[in-house]
């Protein structure tokens, strides 16, 4: 015989739950609804564009290539932040297997600790790194991971299952953010802070590759730029230099994840090349750190452009103040990097293999 509840606990419980609906509503609604396609993950919305996901490229990266890997095979891929978009496909394709198949495997924001993780999880998924360009501008080499953001968060599935609850925390507390979901479903989320997007030119996407462009945007600058580089989108451009490092951007830590990097290259029998590009604004990567970076990889691998005459300060480079290249010079640029004549190694003032 099953003793009387306590009416003050029954009491208690009724309330507690009365309480609860409203929360427990909405997370249903959330599920159901699904503005920011975490929940049910898709690869395209049916008009063919990205998957809808806060604009987190990373999340988007991932689960293009679940929904692709099947039939494309990928076993080439594009690592970086933004920065790495636009080195396209197209131009790295003649520098490594014509039947390669090719995805930009990129990050919002992205850092070291993102591209190992990316690299564990191809391989946890059986696929082969047979070629990999990399993208490391000298803010990576000192940018934390940023996992409390809906724009920057890992997809849980490269970094790791335990981290599930707190990725769709963050979703579902940008998805009580009425403005913001009204932004998604209206297809108008401005999460970026971004000159281009604010002009209101939404990049196209190659589904499969997972490559996003300008075709319009392209179209101007290369038949009459003045129509893109207006004055007033140039008078926009408001710069804040990021501060100098006195010291060197890579410690024994940022060290450690480089040549983690480097251990999945030499796993994966990779052909690569990691290039440094340049910024208008932002620091040249030092010369210690270029170093450092050539002592691990090797220097005929690594291609620093942080410094190159002619880019730092020069607006007509760049997409936008965020200095993001445009796919013209990010060409001209990975053109240099294979054609690129190197000698033998010098002597490193600044560092002794360990």
């Amino acid at each position: 015989m099953h003793p009387i509840m306590n009416p003050g606990i029954k009491k208690f419980i009724m309330r507690t739950l009365v309480a609860a609906l409203p929360l427990l509503l909405l997370v249903g609604i959330y599920v159901v609804r699904d503005p920011f396609h975490v929940v049910h993950p898709v690869a395209s919305t049916e008009h063919g564009d990205s998957v809808v996901a806060g604009n987190n490229a990373g999340v988007i990266a991932v689960q293009t290539y679940l929904a692709h890997n099947c039939e494309r095979r990928y076993d080439s891929f594009i690592f970086g932040s933004s920065m790495s978009q636009n080195y396209k496909a197209a131009y790295w394709q003649p520098y490594i297997d014509k039947n390669a198949s090719i995805l930009h495997f990129d990050a919002s924001g992205e850092s070291l600790d993102g591209i190992i993780n990316k690299m564990r999880f191809l391989n946890e998924h059986g696929s082969t790194i047979k070629n990999a360009l990399i993208i490391i501008e000298e803010e990576m080499l000192h940018r934390p991971p940023h996992e409390n953001e809906i724009l920057y968060v890992q997809h849980p599935a490269t970094s790791g299952a335990s981290r599930w609850f707190h990725f769709h925390t963050l979703f579902f507390n940008a998805f009580r953010n009425l403005d913001m979901v009204k932004e998604v479903l209206q297809g108008t989320n401005d999460v970026v802070s971004d000159n281009v997007i604010k002009n209101g030119d939404v990049p196209n996407r190659i589904e499969p590759i997972n490559e996003n462009y300008y075709h319009h945007i392209d179209s101007l600058i290369e038949h009459d730029p003045s129509k893109f580089f207006t004055p007033q989108r140039l008078a926009g451009r408001q710069h804040a230099m990021l501060p100098f490092h006195n010291e060197p951007a890579i410690n024994e830590v940022v060290e450690a994840k480089l040549r983690t990097i480097k251990e999945f290259l030499v796993k994966n029998k990779t052909k690569y090349i990691i290039l440094v590009p340049p910024c208008n604004v932002k620091p040249q990567l030092k010369p210690q750190d270029l170093w450092v970076m050539r002592a691990i990889f090797g220097q005929e691998h690594v291609h620093d452009f942080s410094g190159a005459e002619g880019y730092v300060g020069n607006e007509l480079f760049y997409y936008d103040k965020s200095a993001h290249l445009t796919s013209a010079q990010c060409k001209v640029l990975l053109d240099s990097a294979y054609k690129e004549q190197h000698t033998a190694s010098l002597h490193n003032p600044y560092y002794r293999l360990k």
